[in-house]
């Protein structure tokens, strides 16, 4: 009786060993590639609304929550989280002024992990016409790092959305994206991102991005595909 529940465990802990094997060899290699989920929602509380000539109501300022979950390392770990505050101030029509701080815990590699506080200040140029819109982005965004040396980032998204109506109603509105990023400290253009999807008004104060990305990294032969959902929901 010993002998064969001896014999049994040993096939089983050899059926582990071979089962376990390649995942751990291979989580101590550096993935060239990444399939990951996306998640930001935005919390907007309106402290100052103004009205326009024909008496339409917006919000001038408002005090900004973020919230930020990235899941990946294709097998759905939490490879990136943050959580941050900041505002945005309408200063005209076609401009806006964005100053926010994130704090950020990383672990985009098996075992690295990543700490950071992100203070970010954005610029936003838009305009919508009939059929389409055009609005670009400019960030400039210092980060605290640990363990690893600051940077300063200048990153520039544009961004054009091309909405479908109904009886003159937006019903969703497909757009695609590109953002470049480059790096101060070390001189060079590091990261390009694209992505594509539609965005969807859910209720009057909460509307839904689903996207696809993909981010490439100069240099390192790395990218990351994925999928995501970005929530903007209003606080009265």
């Amino acid at each position: 009786m010993t002998s064969n529940l001896c014999r049994f465990s040993t096939i089983v802990v050899a059926t582990l060993i071979l089962f376990l094997l390649p995942g751990f060899v291979s989580s101590q290699s550096l993935p060239d590639s990444d399939f990951q989920i996306w998640n930001e929602t935005v919390l907007s509380f309106p402290v100052v609304k103004t009205k326009d000539d024909s008496g339409k109501e917006s919000d001038k300022l408002s005090l900004l929550v973020i919230g930020v979950l990235r899941l990946g390392q294709n097998r759905l770990f939490p490879v990136d989280a943050r959580v941050g505050a900041g505002f945005d101030l309408k200063l005209n029509k076609y401009l806006s002024f964005t100053p926010t701080y994130v704090y950020r815990r990383g672990e985009p590699i098996r075992g690295i992990k990543e700490y950071e506080h992100r203070i970010r200040f954005d610029v936003t140029a838009g305009h919508k016409w009939k059929r389409f819109s055009l609005k670009d982005r400019n960030r400039v965004e210092y980060r605290a790092r640990n363990s690893r040396g600051d940077s300063v980032r200048y990153r520039n998204k544009v961004t054009v959305a091309v909405p479908v109506t109904s009886d003159g109603k937006e019903i969703v509105t497909p757009f695609a994206a590109e953002e470049i990023y480059y790096d101060f400290s070390a001189k060079q253009f590091t990261t390009n991102e694209f992505s594509a999807g539609f965005s969807k008004k859910l209720s009057k104060n909460t509307s839904a991005e689903f996207f696809y990305l993909r981010r490439d990294f100069r240099g390192l032969q790395v990218s990351i595909n994925g999928i995501g959902v970005n929530l903007k929901i209003r606080i009265d």
